[in-house]
């Protein structure tokens, strides 16, 4: 199973949506990069167990993800500040304007 490392980033922004059986599945397998032998050892369980768990575990906050889209925001609304802070330098009114569409993001 490869890891796709976007599940860490989902898991920041809705782990407390989780179980706290899954939320310390997904955390030993992305976080602390356990091995499935590894993590079913540690919580006495079967390997195909927490397979199954962190799969579950991955579609739900992708789920969340798809619903909620705050990671999404997040990304869109860093680049436009990134944006506007590159812009000041070169053009102070396309900043404040890259600034004032953030704002209207927010609200």
């Amino acid at each position: 199973m490869s890891k796709d490392l976007n599940i860490t980033r989902l898991c920041d922004a809705y782990g407390a949506l989780l179980t706290d059986h899954r939320r310390e599945l997904i955390r030993n397998y992305y976080d602390d990069d356990l091995s499935l032998a590894e993590i079913a050892e540690n919580l006495g369980i079967t390997r195909q167990a927490a397979l199954c768990s962190i799969k579950q575990a991955e579609k739900q906050l992708l789920d969340y993800e798809d619903k909620l889209k705050m990671v999404e925001n997040s990304d869109r609304l860093q680049s436009h500040l990134e944006q506007a802070l590159s812009d000041i330098d070169n053009d102070v009114e396309q900043a404040k304007l890259r600034l004032r569409h953030v704002l209207i993001e927010l609200r």
